[in-house]
This record gives C-alpha cells, structure tokens and sequence, in this order.
C-alpha cells in the first residue's frame, strides 16, 4: 500500500510538473506572438528602405537598410506609411552587389541620377509607365545595360531614351522617343551629326554637353523644356532654338558657338556669348 501510494505521488508530481512546463510554454509563445506583432506593427522588423517625406507630401526611397541590402530581389513599392512614393533618389542603391532583379512598383515617376549605378548582379529591372523621368547614369555598370547593348545601340525605357552606345559620327533618334534623358550623350567626341525626331518635347540636363565635334543638330518645333547645361561646351554647334521651346535651363548654350532665336523669353541666363 505504501508503496502504490507513493507511485501515485509520483506521477501526479510528474502531472503537475508537465501541466506547468506547457503553461510556461505558452506563456513564453504568447509573449513572442505579441513582440513579433508589435514590430511588424512597427515596421522595424520588415523595413527594407529608408526613406523620407518630401514637400509635396510624397516619399522618396534615399537607400537601403541592411537587411535591404542583404535581400536580391527587391520590390520597390507605390506606398510606405500610407503615403505614395513618388521617387528613387540619386544614388539610392548605388554600388549594392547583391541586388539582382528590381521591381518597380507603378506609381514611382522618378528615376534620378546614379539610382542603380554600379548594381554589377542586377539583371532584369522591371519599370511601370508611371516613370516619366530618369536621370543620368541612372542604369550605368549594371548587367542589365550590358545586355540590352548586345542586341541595341540605344536603350529607350518608357519613350525616354536612356542611354546610346555608339562610336559613329551619326545617329538618329528612333521614332517612339519623346524625352532625351540626362547625360545621354555627355562627352561624347565621336558624334557629329544627331537628327531628332519629330516627336521630342523634353532634352535633359547635359544630354549633348561636351559633344565637341557636334556640328548639325536641329530642334524640332516639338520641343518644348531644354536641361540645364544640355548643350554646354559642345563648342562647333550652330543652333536654332524654335518659339515652341517655354523653358530653357541655365547655362543651356554655355560655349555653343552660336545660338538663334526670336521669341520672346530672356535669354540672359543661357549662357551663351552670340545670340542673335
């Protein structure tokens, strides 16, 4: 009898001991579920981006977090904060080697300079039509610049023209651009002649700068803005800025040689030493 009673203290000990083992269990799981929330709640644990507000109320990505830049696919997104994000800016992802494929989310019209500069791995990069400007060098030294000059000259994303590869003394603008980005002929000393299409309405900042032997080149009356410093010391250009031009760039014309127009905005600050 002693013996049998002491089996049943036993087990009901060992009963008692499991019953709080799994208490305790659930206590500590209870108190993860709600640190775990709590941070996604936060955004600290899934943050991906840095980023800031802007004047106009929207968000502009400036970089990546670390365990941003640890992730090789990355999904840039319309939203953060419940406020639309409208902008990458320069130099955002700039030289991270782990990135390879980017998915820009509809919504971003923004691409400024130097974005994906030196993404050696990134490969494909998916743009939405919402992108209506893209700065210089924005792609540079990436993979997937490299394979679009295997099967073209030029790159054009969105009817933006991108970037050309090419060591001709002529080119001509294909058909479907309607904005020259900026730098896309910067310092190029091989170009003398460009013919634009007839559809260009925008030239970005030094799109043509210092294209020295540049020598024949006409703006269409289709163009309506002109970059700061698009044409600066391309030095053998002879230019007629047509009356459809309403906003041109300081420093435009810097070292052009000559400079036509007869409309009616200031041309003080164009840069240009003959104007006429």
């Amino acid at each position: 009898v002693f013996l049998r009673m002491e089996k049943m203290k036993f087990i009901k000990v060992m009963h008692n001991r499991t019953l709080y083992s799994r208490i305790l269990l659930l206590m500590i799981m209870s108190v993860m579920l709600v640190q775990m929330t709590a941070c996604q709640k936060s955004g600290k644990a899934i943050k991906v981006f840095e980023y800031e507000t802007m004047d106009d109320g929207n968000i502009k990505i400036t970089g990546l977090t670390d365990k941003g830049k640890n992730d090789s696919k990355l999904t840039i997104p319309s939203q953060l904060d419940d406020k639309a994000v409208t902008v990458i800016d320069a130099g955002a992802f700039k030289d991270d080697n782990n990135v390879t494929e980017i998915v820009i989310s509809d919504g971003i019209k923004t691409i400024n300079s130097n974005a994906f500069y030196n993404c050696k791995a990134l490969e494909n990069i998916t743009v939405p039509q919402s992108v209506e400007s893209i700065g210089i060098n924005a792609f540079s030294n990436t993979k997937w610049e490299s394979v679009q000059y295997e099967s073209h000259t030029e790159i054009v994303v969105n009817n933006i023209l991108v970037g050309v590869k090419t060591s001709a003394s002529e080119y001509t603008v294909p058909d479907a651009v309607k904005i020259i980005a900026a730098g896309v002929f910067y310092n190029n000393t091989d170009i003398q002649s460009i013919k634009l299409n007839s559809n260009i309405e925008s030239i970005g900042d030094y799109a043509f700068s210092g294209c020295t032997q540049l020598n024949k080149l006409t703006l269409p009356d289709s163009v309506k803005a002109i970059g700061y410093c698009s044409f600066s010391n391309s030095s053998s250009l002879n230019i007629t800025v047509p009356q459809s031009v309403k906003e041109v760039g300081k420093d435009a014309f810097m070292g052009v040689a000559h400079v036509s127009y007869s409309g009616n905005m200031s041309t003080k600050d164009w840069g240009a030493d003959n104007i006429n």
